[in-house]
């Protein structure tokens, strides 16, 4: 009988270490596609923040440039 009841708690325990193995899997998968999504993001407003400095840059050139100041 104690065989038994060791035998009980070992194949316990191995389907609870698949278990988590398992949801550990799918918590991976599926923040993946959010880290790419982040990234994508931070890339996308990179090149806007680049857009938006070139097109300041090209309007203070279009003044002249009365509003450089040497110091």
């Amino acid at each position: 009988m104690e065989n038994a009841t060791k035998a009980l708690l070992i194949a316990a325990a191995v389907l609870i270490v698949i278990l988590l193995i398992a949801f550990g899997m799918r918590i991976f998968n599926s923040t993946s596609g959010v880290s790419k999504s982040g990234t994508d993001t931070g890339k996308e407003l990179t090149n806007q923040a680049n857009i938006a400095s070139n097109t300041a840059q090209n309007a203070m050139q279009g003044l002249g440039g009365w509003y450089q100041t040497t110091y």
